[in-house]
């Protein structure tokens, strides 16, 4: 590789000062005579010239980066919002910066937002800071409000997958409540009216909103809401094939779990016990991950925006960035999408019951 040319080179070149070569280079009208100007480009093109776009953003305080913090990377939904982000980035010329905050693997499990998650945070934030991105998106690895916000009201930033509990920032969420609704009104419509659910921990909103989905579909179809038929997992295959066994205990002929890993606990205790998912019992999970197509027949499931979450955020904090004066917080509720599959069937006459 040769010695990349600089401004000094040109100027020594054609016979002029380094401020006339970077005025002309840079567009300024009457920087050179027309003559001179020509003179300066070939210059610049018979060295191969390649402006330091790094120095020239620095001095604009531009830097074309976006700052991602995840809470953790490791949680399967953050990968897909990454990613589309990312993709948003390229396509408008800008590039990301990614800071991992590895909550789930320093805290296991622990969603609180104690003192040691607001430090880490504002470490985070402060590294960077430092290094010139011009604004933020913070991805939760579980949807909750989360009580860090940036230190002051002027960075560009965008919450995606949680809320901030001041709402004074935008967020970028999925509509689970939607999603439950949808789920609930199609095993109505296949005849099913003994459904037995598998919610997720009590404290969790996603498992909340898909809950409220679901009873509103029951609420509005005329059916009662039998709280019985509730079961709360822990998100894990176990706490799905336990629940299956209450469930199924009871006579229900359809399962709604509340994540496609529990599902696939539903789908074990069947056929441990000779029972045929899409014909003794129907079941649709939620995530729509790799297991829910891997049992054969495959697991209805639903189908979380997680890219599209990553490219609106993109386009949010961009925005941001790009705006005279800091527009108004936002929260953004993206839709689902349903993937029906032959893991539900529609049920025969005999079977259902008025009741629910």
């Amino acid at each position: 590789m040769g010695v990349i040319a600089t401004i000094k080179d040109i100027a020594r070149l054609t016979g002029v000062s380094v401020a006339t070569v970077s005025n002309v280079l840079n567009g300024k009208a009457g920087a050179a005579s027309p003559a001179k100007a020509q003179e300066i480009f070939e210059a610049a093109h018979r060295l191969r010239y390649q402006p330091n776009a790094l120095a020239k953003n620095l001095k604009l305080r531009r830097s074309h980066t976006i700052g991602i913090i995840t809470e953790d990377l490791t949680v399967f939904n953050t990968p897909e919002i990454v990613d589309g982000i990312e993709s948003y980035c390229e396509e408008q010329g800008y590039e990301i910066v990614l800071a991992n905050m590895r909550l789930f693997k320093r805290y296991n499990n622990n969603l609180t937002d104690t003192p040691e998650h607001a430090v880490l945070f504002d470490k985070t934030l402060r590294n960077l800071l430092a290094k010139q991105v011009e604004g933020f998106v913070y991805i939760g690895y579980h949807h909750r409000a989360v009580s860090y916000e940036p230190p002051r009201d002027d960075i560009p930033f965008v919450y995606a997958y949680c809320t901030p509990s001041s709402h004074r920032y935008t967020s970028v969420i999925f509509d689970d409540e939607g999603a439950g609704f949808a789920v609930g009104n199609t095993l109505l419509e296949y005849g099913h009216r003994k459904i037995g659910v598998i919610c997720g921990p009590l404290t969790s909103l996603n498992a909340q909103a898909r809950l409220r989905g679901y009873q509103r579909a029951l609420y509005e179809a005329g059916i009662l809401y039998n709280a019985g038929w509730t079961t709360f997992g822990d998100w894990g295959r176990e706490s799905g094939y336990t629940c299956a066994r209450q469930l199924l205990e009871q006579g229900v002929t359809a399962i709604f779990a509340f994540n496609d890993m529990m599902a696939s606990g539903v789908y074990s205790y069947c056929i441990e016990h000779n029972l045929a998912v899409g014909r003794d019992v129907s079941l649709f999970g939620y995530d729509n991950i790799s297991v829910a197509e891997a049992f054969s027949p495959p697991i209805s499931s639903v189908e979380s925006p997680l890219s599209e979450m990553g490219r609106r955020s993109a386009a949010m904090v961009l925005e941001q960035i790009r705006a005279a004066q800091r527009p108004e917080p936002q929260q953004v509720v993206l839709p689902c999408k349903l993937h029906l599959r032959p893991s539900v069937a529609r049920i025969a006459p005999s079977r259902s019951s008025l009741g629910c």
